[in-house]
């Protein structure tokens, strides 16, 4: 039964993405998300974490687009 719940909570929705923090500077407050489907590397502020990451990290997260580029939102920590 935990486990139903577990994988309930942590399961990816069809708006999200999936990818590796490429780089994130904690002091400044920003790094760049890798993916698997999306050419260029997606930007991704402290402010739209959900959890705090770290270089390597498997995260998922939603696109959106903006005046600069691709941006992360709603990023959050996934199992390996």
């Amino acid at each position: 039964m935990f486990r139903k719940i577990l994988d309930f909570f942590t399961s990816i929705s069809p708006r999200e993405k999936i990818g590796k923090v490429k780089f994130f500077n904690r002091k400044k407050g920003y790094g760049f998300i890798e993916t698997e489907n999306l050419e260029d590397d997606v930007f991704v502020h402290v402010t739209n974490l959900e959890d705090q990451i770290s270089k390597g990290d498997r995260v998922a997260f939603e696109v959106k687009s903006s005046s600069k580029g691709l941006e992360a939102r709603n990023v959050r920590l996934i199992n390996a």
